[in-house]
C-alpha cells in the first residue's frame, strides 16, 4: 500500500511540474517542470520513465505506470481548482491539440526521444548525486516538444480531449507509453555503460 501511494505521489509531482510549465511557459516554465522529477529522484520514489530502463520486473513497471497515471490525473484535477484565468486552459488545450493532431509515427519517435533523455538524465543524476543532469535534460525534452506519458496524463486532465477524439487519444497514448519504454531502454539495447563514459 505504501509503495502504491509513493507511485501516486510521483504522478502528482509530475502534474505539478506540468502545471508550472503551462502557467509560465517558455524556457523558464520548462525549467520549473524539472522540479517534479528532481523531487522524485530526491525522495527516491518511482516514476515510469525512471524505472522502465531498469532491471525491476515488468509487472512492477506496469504497476508504477498505472499508479503514476492515477497520481498525475488526481494531481491535475486538484491543481486546476486553483486556476482563475482562461489563458491557462487555452495553453493546455493548445498542447493537447498539438499532440492529437501530430502524425502518430512522429508522436512515437518523440516519445522515444523523451525516454532516452529522461533515462540518461536520471541515471547520471543518481550516479553523480547531482541534480544538474535533470536541470538540463528535463527542460530539453519539454522545449523540444517530446512526449512524456505521465506528464501527458496531466495535460489531458488540464485540457480534456474533444468529443470524437477518443480513438486518437487511445492510439496516441499507447504509442507514448511504448515509445517511452523503448527510449528508456536505449542504454541497455546499445549496451552503453555511462559509468565508463
Amino acid at each position: 500500500m505504501i509503495d502504491r501511494l509513493r507511485h501516486i505521489l510521483s504522478g502528482f509531482l509530475i502534474a505539478l511540474g506540468a502545471f508550472a510549465y503551462i502557467s509560465v511557459g517558455g524556457p523558464l516554465g520548462a525549467s520549473l517542470f524539472a522540479f517534479g522529477i528532481c523531487s522524485i529522484v530526491g525522495l527516491n520514489i518511482k516514476l515510469y520513465t525512471g524505472v522502465a530502463g531498469t532491471d525491476i520486473k515488468f509487472k512492477e513497471k506496469l504497476l508504477v505506470l498505472f499508479y503514476n497515471i492515477i497520481g498525475a490525473a488526481i494531481g491535475a484535477g486538484i491543481l486546476m481548482l486553483s486556476v482563475n484565468n482562461e489563458s491557462f486552459f487555452d495553453t493546455a488545450r493548445n498542447i493537447v491539440n498539438t499532440k492529437l493532431t501530430t502524425p502518430f509515427y512522429i508522436s512515437f519517435f518523440k516519445a522515444v526521444a523523451c525516454g532516452v533523455i529522461v533515462d540518461i538524465s536520471v541515471h547520471l543524476s543518481k550516479v553523480h548525486k547531482k541534480f544538474l543532469p535533470l536541470l538540463i535534460g528535463i527542460p530539453t525534452f519539454i522545449l523540444c516538444g517530446f512526449n512524456h506519458s505521465i506528464a501527458d496524463a496531466a495535460y489531458f486532465v488540464y485540457a480534456p480531449f474533444f468529443k470524437g477524439q477518443s480513438i486518437e487519444f487511445l492510439v496516441y497514448y499507447a504509442l507514448c507509453i511504448i515509445g517511452n519504454y523503448i527510449g528508456c531502454n536505449f542504454r541497455r539495447i546499445c549496451k552503453i555503460d555511462l559509468l565508463k563514459v
